[in-house]
């Protein structure tokens, strides 16, 4: 008798403990399935999303989230991530080029040792404009070692104009290359052919046109001092300049005076004086 109440109760113990296990392998499953079936919902409201404002996506992946998307077998499939070594998103514009329509340009113009270059010196540190000389542009590019760089130096040389889509390329580029909106165009344009032919190839008006008027004398003794003990073959070159630019730049410098964008500067004075009147000027502007 004691054998058997020994026997039952063994198996009562054995039937509770098998029971236990079967209830807590349930309560598992079920909270497995919960677990999938909200990962799966989560997933699918965050595709959902998605499609309605595809922007979010990168939010999403940047925060670790794993995307969830459509395919011919399930609409809840899950899709790859994206490696954690992605390059980020630059939202910044530096080195953009400035489009062309956002362009300040103001011409300066003035003969041979008129103080243009000085004068841009100090806008340039003041108003932080870029300084374009096309002077400097051309003589860069008759050291570039191309045909075009030879024609160049040959022209110049002679005292002639270098063709105007050699300097028009040259300043645009400079211009796009530099990421900045305004400048200082010096010694451009030399006459109305390069008026015209810039204000057609790159669709720029200018500002203004800062002309920097001074006698003829006081130019060339400036030039002189520049270099002691020059050949009377320098002094030739010289007058051959001004001679070119007075027959060829007065033209642009009357067609811009009749437009109403001529700043006639007196420049035979003290540097200081006449940059006291210059930045006047570009007070006025948006620069």
């Amino acid at each position: 008798m004691r054998s058997r109440t020994t026997f039952v109760r063994a198996l009562r113990q054995c039937l509770e403990s098998f029971q236990g296990q079967s209830a807590r392998a349930s309560a598992g499953a079920h909270a497995g399935q919960v677990a999938k079936g909200s990962a799966q919902t989560a997933a699918r409201a965050v595709e959902i999303d998605t499609q309605a404002f595809p922007w979010k996506t990168v939010g999403l992946a940047a925060a670790g989230a794993t995307l969830m998307a459509p395919t011919s077998q399930s609409a809840c499939a899950p899709a790859t991530e994206a490696p954690a070594t992605s390059a980020p998103i630059d939202l910044s514009h530096a080195g953009m080029e400035v489009p062309k329509s956002q362009r300040t340009v103001v011409f300066v113009l003035g003969g041979p040792g008129s103080g243009k270059g000085t004068q841009c010196a100090k806008l340039v540190e003041e108003f932080g404009l870029v300084h374009l000389s096309a002077g400097d542009l051309l003589r860069a590019h008759m050291k570039s070692g191309t045909p075009d760089g030879q024609m160049v130096a040959d022209m110049i040389k002679d005292g002639k104009i270098v063709p105007s889509h050699v300097t028009i390329s040259l300043l645009d580029k400079a211009m796009a290359d530099s990421g900045r909106k305004a400048f200082l165009i010096d010694g451009f344009p030399r006459n109305e052919e390069n008026r015209a032919a810039f204000e057609k190839q790159t669709q720029i008006q200018p500002a203004f046109i800062l002309f920097f008027d001074c006698p003829e004398k006081e130019m060339e003794k400036r030039l002189l001092g520049r270099n002691e003990g020059r050949s009377d073959d320098n002094i030739d070159t010289i007058r051959k300049r001004f001679k070119v630019f007075l027959e060829s730049s007065m033209p642009v410098i009357n067609h811009y005076k009749e437009q109403g964008k001529l700043r006639s500067i007196t420049a035979d004075r003290p540097q200081d004086t006449i940059y006291t009147e210059v930045r006047k000027l570009f007070q006025e502007i948006s620069v």
